[in-house]
């Protein structure tokens, strides 16, 4: 492996798969193509981190890989080199409470096991760096006062992901931000997508989390992987027909949407009905195509018995 991440803990090295560091700790990231050896620096990490940092670099820049010809470069949180960061992909800098809960993949309810889920906002920034893959996202205070229009921030309330766009982001910054949550919920098991709120647009039940009011997370949940995000359960769509009763079928519900297959007859998976002027579409926030400019799919209201649902195509 070409790129290897290590974290310095109890005086040695122990490997890591991500680059999510901590700011009470120090980690080396060594690239055996470049032959460079990184050294990063938590702001919060102790004097013997930093010593034994320094003195771990070293012995591996000695070794049979390197044989003394690598490259040693030290970051400290905050002064991290584009080219640093393009190597990471991004880097992901948390507060040491969350490193428990954020170092390990999510597989079975609500937080895998943990005992209490910290919310926590973060924030990210393209300013100073260059390239998409040039950035990273820091945590901030969980406050009203850390939003800052220029920049984009992402609240992990848990199961629920939200993105919020300041007014002045750029697109690199919304594009991230996007793709990070939806990383987030990726390793997560709620079955919502990550939302997106804009800056005095539609953001004041973004706003309200800092006052204490966040979803509530007593839903039914489910294991998700990376690559899989389907949502709802597939059901066929009830068309009332003489013979038929339109109320035969009972879809069960994934959240409070139902979803309708095929490419057939818009109609309500629960109750059959297919009216044109008793079926409302509306624009659905918890499905985001398109990150920048932002663009969301669509679900159905029945003006029957008031069921909620998304169509998916065969």
């Amino acid at each position: 492996m070409s790129l290897q991440l290590f974290m310095i803990k109890e005086g040695q090295l122990e490997p890591i798969d991500k680059p999510i560091f901590t700011k009470g700790d120090s980690y080396l990231v060594v690239d055996q193509n470049a032959k460079r050896i990184y050294i990063w620096l938590g702001s919060k990490c102790s004097v013997d981190e930093k010593g034994v940092a320094a003195v771990e670099a070293r012995r591996i820049d000695d070794g049979q890989v390197f044989n003394g010809a690598a490259k040693i470069i030290t970051y400290d949180e905050g002064d991290e080199g584009a080219e640093f960061l393009a190597l990471l992909g991004g880097l992901k800098v948390l507060d040491k409470n969350l490193a428990k809960s954020m170092l390990k993949d999510v597989n079975t309810g609500e937080f895998a096991g943990q005992a209490e889920h910290v919310i926590a906002l973060y924030r990210i920034s393209s300013e100073e760096f260059e390239g998409i893959n040039a950035m990273k996202f820091v945590q901030v205070p969980f406050e009203k006062t850390s939003l800052d229009p220029e920049d984009c921030f992402i609240a992990d309330l848990g199961v629920d992901i939200w993105v919020w766009q300041g007014s002045q982001s750029n697109i690199k910054e919304k594009v991230k931000a996007g793709q990070w949550a939806r990383e987030f919920d990726a390793e997560r098991a709620g079955a919502q997508r990550p939302r997106i709120f804009m800056d005095g647009d539609d953001d004041a039940e973004f706003l309200k989390i800092f006052e204490g009011v966040v979803p509530a997370q007593d839903r039914e949940t489910v294991n998700l992987k990376t690559d899989h995000f389907e949502e709802g359960v597939s059901t066929t769509p009830v068309v009332p027909t003489p013979t038929a009763s339109p109320k035969a079928a009972s879809p069960k519900p994934m959240g409070n949407l139902l979803v309708q297959t095929g490419d057939g007859r818009l109609a309500c998976p629960k109750c059959g009905n297919s009216k044109k002027n008793m079926i409302r579409e509306i624009e659905d926030r918890t499905n985001l195509l398109m990150d920048y400019p932002i663009l969301y799919g669509k679900k159905f209201i029945c003006g029957e018995c008031g069921a909620e649902w998304r169509r998916k195509s065969n």
